[in-house]
């Protein structure tokens, strides 16, 4: 894994932990695995963290390291990072492996909601709500922290057994149910390093954290929501698990579509 600089882990623990609480780790600590908090999200506050990037990006790298230490770095259980690889810059030369139409879209529906047509890498969204580069780590860690320092808005239960041919069903309560919003569910992937051959990143070894594997977004219609997820073979369970979060609609005024709470829950093994 990339290291990240001293002052960049320090603005880090000091969002993420809300100042000592959460257990960041030294900057020394070897890729510690995140403390998962079973299948419940209990308050303060979530704050989920959207990366959009792509192996095709030669900005994309530095923004991937600040991802990275929110995933390695910490011990805070209310921070949800998620890596969606786009697959716009895929004609420079280099098809990341990890892009998907499906990511693409997403953030385009973020710009929407945002009141522009324009995306960019590395572009980071905190809570649904606030986007900028993905590579600015003070921004990054005032973000984490608002979105920390508030309640959320609903209670999320998630739970996952394995399905039939690798595929995962998922079970997730939400309590209140807002009737406009939506459940989004994501299998994620940690320490994944890919070498790349070409393009503008041609020659790097990029290490990659929390990498959205599988993605599924489904409406709410009462308090229990099912659905599943057709997960890769090359997905390492061990290295995964799945994050589910509450999305309302988009806010008036280009606010965004905000995120009311979220849950993790570790992989279940196939069978």
């Amino acid at each position: 894994m990339p290291t990240t600089s001293a002052p960049l882990l320090s603005l880090l623990c000091l969002a993420l932990g809300l100042a000592t609480a959460s257990g960041c780790k030294s900057a020394e600590a070897s890729s510690p695995q995140p403390a998962l908090r079973e299948g419940e999200s209990d308050g303060p506050g979530d704050a989920v963290v959207e990366l959009f990037t792509s192996e095709g990006c030669s900005s994309c790298p530095s923004a991937d390291v600040v991802l990275g230490q929110l995933v390695t770095a910490t011990g805070n259980t209310h921070v949800f990072p998620l890596a969606f690889h786009v697959d716009y810059w895929n004609s420079l030369g280099w098809e990341d492996p990890f892009s998907t139409e499906l990511a693409t879209q997403r953030q385009r529906a973020y710009a929407s909601s945002f009141g522009t047509s324009s995306i960019y890498t590395p572009q980071m969204i905190v809570g649904g709500t606030e986007g900028f580069v993905g590579s600015d780590s003070s921004h990054a860690a005032a973000a984490i922290g608002r979105a920390l320092a508030q309640a959320p808005q609903a209670k999320l239960t998630i739970s996952v057994q394995p399905g039939e041919g690798g595929s995962v069903a998922v079970q997730v309560h939400v309590e209140p149910a807002p009737s406009s919003a939506r459940v989004r569910v994501a299998v994620v992937e940690r320490g994944i390093v890919s070498h790349v051959l070409a393009g503008e990143n041609s020659g790097k070894s990029l290490h990659h954290e929390n990498v959205v594997r599988a993605f599924v977004t489904v409406p709410i219609q009462g308090t229990d929501v099912a659905t599943s997820l057709e997960v890769p073979r090359a997905v390492d369970r061990r290295q995964a698990e799945v994050i589910a979060y509450v999305q309302a609609e988009p806010a008036a005024g280009g606010r965004g579509m905000p995120i009311l709470a979220a849950a993790r829950t570790a992989m279940p093994r196939a069978r």
